[in-house]
């Protein structure tokens, strides 16, 4: 045997009994090595690493530190101090400073910044950093009042920016109430939306479409809505008609709805959000994605087993129904839905989600959007490679416990991290160091690799979660203000202009609110009258 390897070996053996790591001087001290062996074996490219800190005086084996290392790369056992306490002492996988500096800006998804490397590596960083930097190893981006490095790979870093930008758990304020904005009325909606469909709907007349407009709001029949105009100055009024005589009876206005096409309530419906994102600062920056349930319009059990009404189909959301499916996006910063696609009730929430975003996509310049949010229904490989293709942003979604028991051990972990340490959690590199070690380690999990990358937008997806909330209250308000669960309609072409018009109708109050100098009653359609 070579005298570097007994050396070697002799230096492991001491490792071994010493917890795995050793200071220089307790290894010249505890062995036969040489103090050249000594300098030499710590060189780059050697089997054996010193500390990042403690001015490098310790020293751990390459597999010890592989071994034992955390999602990041990092090992830090504990060493007590007379003066100071209990202290770290820091060894990376990588070896010496820069290497880890370089590897962390490489493969953190969010990139790192020089107070975030003098945490991580407990030393100063900020002169390797501009080291790597002015040699072009990593990138430096300036991203507010701070230094972010990252990959030097254009499409990299702009992934990595992205995942800066929700790094921490998104605030929205959305409008509060006003006493002042007591109520909003019922013509001063069918004015704006007027507004809306004379330039958007021409395959019937304006007025009818505010009719259609109205039935909706109020959830009637088509007899229901013309005798409720008929029997209004004030709505009379609005709609341009002189005398009763004038009012389309309640099959007129039936034809008016069978007519128009879902394309042009989309444009309206594309206008109208357009409008009210303008002044919003967060607005096209948050998107979620939900499904809900509509029921078929049937009159007999018979029709429904029988399968007689089109395109409805039975499926499960919240038990057992039989219908349609709604899948709608949702802006989070409005809270208001800003694209839908109506599918059978059986449909696989999973296969519906790229022609929700591809719609989505269609109708809105998403220049802005920094992530998509979603339910674990919507949760698959995929998925989250289509949204980074089609929108370019992460898909954030619950981890789907059926894909794999060991999601569903980590699923069961996130959820117990959130519930016990929700406080102490600010981004989502506090949710990473308070996960067991061992538990990612055991499934593979390591810096950069899909296992990784789909945890963090899990733990993302947590810490946002009070954004997903917001589609629930949408989808109730539809439920409860639009009609949406129950349409009057048999055919399926149909039952897609029902879902349409219940979304135009809740943008429709909340452009009239805004509009009319009203904003605290954007998200309250039961203020009207």
């Amino acid at each position: 045997m070579l005298k570097t390897e007994r050396y070697a070996e002799e230096v492991r053996a001491f490792l071994r009994t010493n917890r795995g790591f050793s200071t220089k001087p307790a290894l010249r001290d505890g062995t036969t090595i040489p103090d050249w062996y000594l300098r030499k074996m710590t060189a780059d490219g050697g089997e054996f690493y010193t500390s990042l800190n403690q001015n490098n005086q310790y020293i751990a084996s390459k597999y010890t530190v592989g071994h034992r290392a955390d999602t990041d790369g990092f090992w830090r056992p504990e060493v007590e101090d007379e003066a100071d306490g209990t202290e770290e002492v820091v060894f990376h996988k990588q070896g010496t400073t820069k290497k880890t500096l370089k590897y962390l800006a490489f493969n953190r998804p969010s990139g790192l910044t020089a107070a975030e490397a003098c945490d991580l590596l407990s030393r100063p960083c900020y002169r390797a950093l501009a080291q790597l930097a002015d040699t072009n190893d990593i990138a430096a981006i300036e991203l507010g009042d701070t230094t972010l490095y990252v990959h030097t790979w254009a499409h990299k870093r702009d992934r990595q920016l992205t995942e800066r930008r929700t790094n921490t758990s998104v605030e929205i304020d959305l409008p509060g109430e006003s006493p002042a904005d007591r109520h909003l009325f019922a013509e001063e909606i069918l004015t704006e939306f007027t507004t809306i469909a004379d330039e958007h709907i021409d395959s019937i007349a304006s007025d009818r479409a505010a009719a259609l407009l109205l039935r909706q709001l109020h959830d009637d029949s088509f007899e229901t809505t013309e005798t409720r105009v008929r029997h209004s100055h004030r709505l009379k009024g609005t709609l341009g008609y002189d005398e009763p005589s004038d009012v389309p009876d309640g099959t007129s206005i039936w034809r008016s709805f069978d007519v128009i096409p879902p394309t042009e309530l989309e444009d309206c419906l594309q206008a109208m959000t357009t409008e009210l994102v303008e002044e919003e600062d967060q607005a096209g920056r948050y998107a979620v994605v939900d499904a809900t349930h509509m029921h078929a319009w049937a009159n007999t059990r018979q029709e429904i087993e029988n399968g007689d009404i089109e395109g409805a189909s039975w499926g499960v959301h919240e038990g057992q129904f039989y219908g349609y499916k709604a899948y709608l996006v949702i802006d989070a910063a409005i809270e208001l839905p800003v694209a839908a696609l109506l599918t059978t009730g059986k449909r696989n929430d999973q296969r519906m989600f790229v022609p929700l975003i591809e719609k989505y996509d269609d109708l809105y310049d998403t220049a802005d959007l920094e992530a998509v949010f979603a339910d674990a229904g919507f949760d698959s490989t995929s998925n989250r490679e289509k949204c980074q293709e089609i929108l370019d942003t992460p898909l954030m979604t619950a981890i789907n416990p059926r894909r794999s028991s060991p999601l569903k051990a980590l699923k069961d972990e996130i959820k117990s991290l959130f519930e016990d340490h929700s406080e102490e959690i600010e981004t989502v590199h506090d949710a990473l160091e308070l996960l067991p070690q061992t538990l990612l380690s055991d499934y593979g999990v390591e810096t950069d690799n899909d296992e990784h990358n789909y945890i963090i937008h899990a733990i993302k997806e947590r810490m946002n979660r009070h954004l997903r909330a917001g589609v629930e209250r949408v989808i109730s308000r539809l439920k409860s203000f639009a009609g949406l669960e129950r349409p009057r309609a048999r055919k399926e072409k149909n039952v897609r202009t029902h879902m349409l018009l219940s979304v135009v109708s809740l943008v429709a109050v909340a452009l009239t609110a805004k509009r009319c100098g009203k904003p605290s009653l954007m998200l309250s359609p039961s203020r009207i009258i």
